[in-house]
């Protein structure tokens, strides 16, 4: 009976995980992207002088970049969450459902896997720091829109260079050390 318990958990946890890659690999895509976001910065490379159109480019492979780590960490970060908020009331629950498990070690079994893999998510969450990944992305995409708009005014290109190495060393630390140095949108530099 232990075997088959063990044998059931070890099939949903896999059939999960399957389900998150898949989901995380159609979410990568470049193409949900533009379908999404980003409608703006692909028109602005017409727009802007030759001698930028490279910036433009470098800029929007970057966006692309963070904008698709963004999406792929908000499913995390939110997938986790929703999953052990759900995961935890299901164990309550199904201590009360005397009328759909009768047996009751059964369903104390059921209702224990349920609370421990509801723990275990929202553990793995705050270790994995899920959520600052998240943001992290999302700021760093942003920065790199709001760069792609200001290269419109023909900016040096050494301070152009210069922006996108702070946003790409402001993204690093903000993932390796999560809170110490995110920024928000409102506090860009702007380019001379």
């Amino acid at each position: 009976m232990v075997k088959r318990k063990t044998v059931t958990a070890a099939i949903v946890a896999i059939v999960g995980i399957v389900f998150v890659g898949w989901a995380m690999y159609l979410s990568s895509s470049q193409d949900m992207l533009g379908k999404t976001r980003g409608f703006a910065i692909v028109k602005i490379r017409d727009q802007l002088p030759k001698n930028l159109v490279p910036f433009g480019d470098l800029v929007l492979e970057n966006y692309k970049e963070y904008r698709s780590n963004a999406v792929r960490w908000s499913f995390v970060h939110f997938g986790t969450l929703i999953g052990a908020a759900f995961l935890s009331a299901a164990a309550g629950v199904i201590l009360k459902l005397q009328s759909i498990l009768k047996d009751e070690s059964k369903r104390n079994d059921t209702a224990a896997v349920c609370a421990a893999a509801g723990a275990l998510l929202i553990t793995v969450s705050g270790i994995g720091e899920f959520e600052s990944k998240w943001r992290v992305n999302r700021i760093a995409a942003l920065e790199m829109e709001n760069l792609s708009y200001e290269l419109l005014n023909n900016p040096d290109k050494s301070r152009v260079i210069e922006r996108i190495t702070e946003i790409n060393k402001d993204r690093l630390r903000g993932i390796v050390s999560p809170g110490v140095n995110e920024r928000s949108a409102s506090q860009d530099k702007e380019i001379d």
